[in-house]
C-alpha cells in the first residue's frame, strides 16, 4: 500500500517538545518565524515532565553568588571538557529564562521572609552557593510551561504521535561569507496517528529530543522516548558529536522490586551531614555523600561492584542511618528530607518500606542511566559548529539534552532545566535568524523525496528478525558494556556486537501498514540506537582514562590538575564511516583550581571531623547548621505517611 505525503513550507522545524523544544518553538515565533513542533509523545510529556522539579537560578539563594562563580562551578565539576563560552552563557542567562518560565505559568514557593522564589536550604553537590528552587509540582508545573509555550504561541503549529526521521540537506553555495557547505533544506516526519509522511520545505531544524538513555533500559529513570534520535540524526546530516562518552548515570537508583528498578532514590546532597556508602558487606567505601558528585558516588559503587563487592542484584548501600538518631538534629534531617524530594521519598518507601522511608535501614542502591552531557557540537548561540567556528551544517541547532558542551564530563544537579530554557530560547532565535536556502526549488524537492523514497522502502520488508526483539538485545548488550563500568575488551565485543545487530536489522520484518506502523516505527529508533551506541562506544574506546561519567576499570583516574582537557569529536565521513577526532579545552586558571580544591577538601575534612565526634556534640553542631539554613520554624514534623499522600 503506498504511503500519502503531505508537502509543508515551514520557517523553523523543531523536534522534542519538553523544555528545550518548547522554548525553541515560542523563541522563533516571537522572532516572527512559522514553527512546526515535531513529538513522539503529547505535547510537554517528556524529561522535563518526569523531573524533581528543581532549577538552578544563579543569585537566588545568596547575594554573594556570581555569574563567575557558576561558570567555574560547571568547568571544575565537569573537568574543564566544557565550552567556556557556553557555561558563561548559561551563568548569564538562568535568571532570565527562570522569568521567561514564569511568564509560562511556573509557579514557585514564595519565601516569606524575603518575597522571593524559596531555595533549598543546602548547595548541591559541586555547587559553591545556595542556588536550587524546588517546585511543589515538581517536573509536572515545568512540562506544563513548555506545553504552554507551544500550545499557546502564536505562528506555532505541531504534530504529536509524529517520528521526526531526518533533517535534510544539500551542499550550499558560497556566497562570499565563507559557510559554502551543507545546508538544510527540508525534513521529513512519519505522522503515525495519520499513518503518512509529513515532508516539509524548511531552511532551519532544532533538535531538543532529548537524550539516549532507553539504550540501558530498564536501569534508567527517564522517558521511553529516549532512543538517541538527536544524536542519530544530527550525525546523518553532518554534524560533529562531542564527548559522547559522557552519560551521566545517576548513582542512588531503586534496584529491586521490577516495577521500581531504576526509579531515583536521591541524590548526593540530601544524604545529609552523615550519610555514606558502604559496600554489600557493610564495610565503607564511600564518605561525606552530602559534599560529592554524582560521578563520584556512581563511580566508588560501580568499583566495588567490579570488585565482587556488591549485591546480587549489582548495587551497594546509601546508608543515612546516623542522620536520624540524633535526637534534636534528625527531625530536621527529616523534614529537609520530605521538603527536598517528596516523591522521591514516597516512591521509596513503596519501593522498600516504612523502615526505609525513616531511614532506619539502609538502601540498596544502582547508578541508572540519567543524563547525557555530550551530544551535537554547538556553540553558545547552539549553532551546530566545527573546530574552526563555522557551522558543520547551515540550519542546524541542538538544545537541551541534544547538546554538548556545557556540562563536560559531570551534570550539577538542578542545571538540566535551566540548560532547556535557556539554550532552547537561543536556539529558537538562530533558527528564526537564518537566511533561507541557496538550493533551487528543484533540488530541493528532489531530495527530500529521494529520502522519503527511501524509508517508503522500508515498509513490507520480509525478514526473519524482529525490530522490538533487536532492540532489548541492543539494550542489554549497551548496560554490559558502555554502561556504568567499561573495558577495553568489553567495548571492542560493543563493537562486534553492534555490527552483527546491523546486519540482522537488515533482515527486519516490517508491516505494509500506514497507520501507526509499530514494527516501522520500532526501526526507525533501533536505527537510531544503533548509531547512537555506536558513537558512544568509539567515543569509550578512544579515551582510555576514568573521567567523570566514564569509568574505564582498565584505566587510571583522569586528573584534574595534570591532564590536558580534550574532548573526543565523532563524526561521520562522506562514505558513512566513522571518524574520531579531538579538540583541545582552556583549563581552569591554576590559583583558581586550588583555591576550589582546597575549599572542597576542607568542607569534607570537616565533615568527616563531625561524623568522629560524641553523639552529643555531634547532635548540637548539626541542629545549629541546620537552624541555619532552614530556620527553627520549619522544624518537623515530617512523616511517611505525608509523603507517601
Amino acid at each position: 500500500m503506498p504511503i500519502e505525503t503531505e508537502w509543508r513550507d515551514v520557517d523553523v522545524v523543531v523536534v522534542g517538545s519538553g523544555g528545550a523544544g518548547g522554548a525553541a518553538a515560542h523563541a522563533a515565533a516571537e522572532a516572527g518565524a512559522s514553527v512546526l513542533v515535531v513529538s513522539k509523545d503529547p505535547i510537554g510529556c517528556s524529561d522535563t515532565k518526569i523531573s524533581e522539579g528543581i532549577i538552578a537560578v544563579r543569585g537566588s539563594g545568596e547575594d554573594s553568588d556570581t555569574e563567575e562563580a557558576l561558570s567555574e562551578n560547571l568547568r571544575v565539576a565537569g573537568d574543564n571538557l566544557n565550552d567556556p563560552a557556553i557555561t558563561e552563557a548559561f551563568a548569564e542567562d538562568t535568571e532570565a529564562a527562570y522569568d521567561w518560565l514564569r511568564r509560562q505559568g511556573l509557579r514557585p514557593t514564595i519565601d516569606d521572609a524575603k518575597g522571593t522564589a524559596k531555595t533549598l536550604p543546602i548547595a548541591l553537590g559541586g555547587h559553591t552557593h545556595r542556588r536550587s528552587i524546588g517546585h511543589r509540582n515538581g517536573g509536572i508545573a515545568f512540562g506544563h510551561a513548555a506545553w504552554n509555550a507551544i500550545i499557546q504561541g502564536a505562528g506555532v503549529d505541531y504534530l504529536e504521535d509524529a517520528w521526526f526521521l531526518d533533517a535534510i540537506t544539500l551542499d550550499g553555495e558560497d556566497d562570499g561569507d565563507g559557510d559554502g557547505g551543507p545546508e538544510v533544506v527540508g525534513a521529513l516526519i512519519y505522522d503515525a496517528a495519520r499513518g503518512r509522511f509529513v515532508a516539509v520545505r524548511t531552511q532551519a531544524v532544532v533538535i531538543a529530543s532529548g537524550g539516549l538513555n532507553t539504550l540501558f533500559f530498564p536501569k534508567t529513570d527517564g522517558m521511553r522516548g529516549n532512543t538517541g534520535d538527536s544524536f542519530a540524526v544530527a550525525a546523518r546530516a553532518g554534524a560533529d558529536l562531542i564527548d559522547m562518552e559522557q552519560l551521566q548515570f545517576l548513582p542512588f537508583c531503586i534496584t529491586y522490586p521490577p516495577a521500581y528498578e531504576g526509579l531515583l532514590a536521591g541524590e548526593p546532597a540530601t544524604a545529609g551531614f552523615l550519610g555514606v556508602l558502604r559496600d554489600a558487606h557493610g564495610k565503607l567505601i564511600l564518605d561525606g555523600v552530602m559534599l560529592r558528585t554524582r560521578a563520584e558516588c556512581s563511580a566508588a559503587i560501580v568499583r566495588a561492584v567490579a570488585a565482587g563487592k556488591g549485591t546480587a542484584r549489582g548495587g551497594c548501600y546509601l546508608d543515612l542511618t546516623a542522620n536520624v538518631k540524633a535526637p534534636r538534629s534528625g527531625p530536621y534531617f527529616e523534614t529537609f528530607l520530605f521538603t527536598a524530594i517528596p516523591r522521591v521519598m514516597a516512591t521509596v518507601r513503596q519501593a522498600m518500606g516504612k523502615k526505609a522511608a525513616k531511614c532506619q535501614e539502609s538502601w540498596e542502591v544502582r547508578p541508572g542511566a540519567h543524563y547525557m552531557m555530550g551530544g551535537v557540537r554547538v556553540d553558545a548561540d547552539c549553532v551546530a559548529t566545527t573546530d574552526d567556528g563555522r557551522a558543520t551544517v547551515r540550519g542546524l541547532f541542538a538544545a537541551g539534552q541534544a547538546m554538548g558542551g556545557l556540562f563536560g564530563s559531570n551534570r550539577l544537579g538542578s542545571t538540566s532545566l535551566s540548560e532547556g530554557a535557556i539554550f532552547g530560547r537561543r536556539a529558537g532565535l538562530s533558527a528564526a535568524a537564518i537566511r533561507p536556502s541557496t538550493a533551487s526549488s528543484e533540488n530541493r524537492q528532489a531530495a527530500i523525496e529521494r529520502i522519503r523514497d527511501g524509508y517508503a522502502s522500508r515498509l513490507g520488508r520480509d525478514g526473519n528478525e524482529s525490530p522490538s526483539t533487536l532492540i532489548r538485545e541492543l539494550q542489554k548488550e549497551c548496560w554490559e558494556r558502555i554502561g556504568p563500568a567499561r573495558t577495553r575488551d568489553g567495548l571492542e565485543i560493543m563493537r562486534a556486537r553492534l555490527a552483527s545487530l546491523r546486519a540482522r536489522a537488515e533482515r527486519a520484518t516490517i508491516s505494509t501498514e500506514t497507520l501507526w506502523n509499530q514494527t516501522f516505527i520500532d526501526h526507525i529508533e533501533l536505527t537510531n540506537m544503533l548509531d547512537a551506541a555506536e558513537a558512544m562506544t568509539l567515543a569509550s574506546i578512544d579515551r582510555k582514562e576514568s573521567l567523570g561519567g566514564h569509568v574505564r576499570l582498565d584505566g587510571r583516574q583522569a586528573s584534574l590538575l595534570f591532564d590536558k582537557p580534550r574532548s573526543v569529536v565523532i563524526r561521520r565521513g562522506a562514505d558513512g564511516a566513522w571518524q574520531v577526532g579531538h579538540v583541545a579545552h582552556p583549563r581552569t586558571p591554576l590559583r583558581q583550581l586550588l583555591v576550589y580544591l582546597y575549599r572542597d577538601q576542607m568542607r569534607k575534612v570537616k565533615l568527616r571531623m563531625i561524623r568522629l565526634l560524641p553523639l552529643a556534640l555531634q547532635d548540637r553542631i548539626l541542629e545549629r547548621r541546620y537552624i541555619a539554613t532552614m530556620g527553627r520554624r520549619d522544624a518537623p514534623e515530617a512523616t511517611t505517611e505525608g509523603a507517601s499522600a
